[in-house]
């Protein structure tokens, strides 16, 4: 047994001698053939990879080096950032850049190593700067003008479009138009379409009676606003309990209060607001209150809808 595991550990060791000086060497073509071979004896060492992911990048084969990257992420082996690292800038070369973005916003929300996010924060300034030439040359600016005749919807429409698409080359166009903008729907898709292209600086608005100022790149996602994320999910356990067939106007009604009222953190817990949403519920469907809500939230919660049927689109 003793001799079988010297043996193979010598063969990896010559597969990894060989794999080093073919990529020495720039053969791709031997290097990949040694290294599928290398694969069948031992789990590939981190220089490795890197060896294979340059070597992949170098022959011009990027979509190879994703689906291997994903494949070992997916598996946990090997190096997580390594992995990460190489398959943005493979989905760079495929001229993907939209999903680079994407994966890098994902990436810096999460408390990774510093040396690790200016990896990311790199990949993302090439790939938005890429992007941003894209749309430079395919397609024309929305001017001011153009967007103040613009209704509501149309203006919403738009936001929502460059905010899918990655746009970042509206980034100070939105920034000046969301000083100006008193439709609570609207600041909260240019306060979105900022956070997706992790806009500089700081901004002063006003939402609800409540004037703060946000740094947009810090800003939650609609799905992490805590109306959306702690709150409805509750509210709709307690609907689905006393009226079933109310959860979709449930829905409806808390995530339009949502979009109304984001990314305002008013000083009360979840739980309270919880119990005013219910009790307001049940206020509609002409039952009697029966959850104890606290006044104090009741009379925010009334204030919110008087403000939305006043500014009703």
């Amino acid at each position: 047994m003793d001799n079988k595991v010297t043996t193979h550990h010598r063969f990896v060791k010559k597969f990894e001698r060989d794999l080093k000086a073919y990529y020495d060497a720039a053969d791709d073509t031997r290097f990949l053939k040694t290294f599928n071979k290398y694969m069948d004896l031992s789990q590939p060492s981190e220089l490795a990879e890197e060896m294979l992911y340059e070597t992949l990048l170098r022959a011009k084969r990027p979509g190879e080096l994703v689906d291997y990257s994903l494949e070992q992420m997916n598996n946990g082996d090997g190096d997580y950032e390594t992995h990460m690292v190489y398959m943005l800038q493979a989905l760079s070369d495929m001229g993907n850049y939209e999903e680079v973005l994407e994966f890098s916003a994902h990436l810096l929300e999460e408390p990774i190593p510093q040396g690790f996010r200016v990896d990311i924060l790199s990949l993302r300034q090439n790939a938005a700067n890429k992007l941003r030439g894209m749309f430079t040359e395919t397609e024309p600016a929305i001017g001011k003008e153009e967007f103040s005749k613009m209704n509501l919807f149309q203006q919403l429409e738009f936001v929502e479009k460059i905010t899918e698409t990655h746009d970042i080359t509206y980034t100070d166009f939105i920034k000046e138009a969301l000083a100006k903008t008193e439709r609570n729907e609207l600041q909260t898709a240019m306060l979105l379409y900022l956070r997706m292209v992790r806009a500089s600086g700081t901004l002063t608005i006003e939402k609800c009676g409540v004037e703060m100022t946000v740094k947009p790149s810090d800003l939650s996602s609609l799905e992490d606003y805590f109306i959306v994320k702690d709150v409805l999910s509750k509210v709709l356990d307690e609907v689905e309990q006393f009226n079933p067939s109310f959860t979709e106007a449930a829905t409806e009604l808390i995530m339009g209060h949502a979009i109304y009222m984001y990314p305002v953190q008013p000083d009360f817990t979840s739980n309270a607001v919880v119990k005013a949403y219910s009790e307001r519920i049940e206020e509609m469907l002409g039952m009697e209150p029966s959850y104890e809500a606290d006044p104090n939230v009741k009379r925010w919660l009334s204030e919110i809808e008087n403000d939305i049927a006043k500014n009703s689109l």
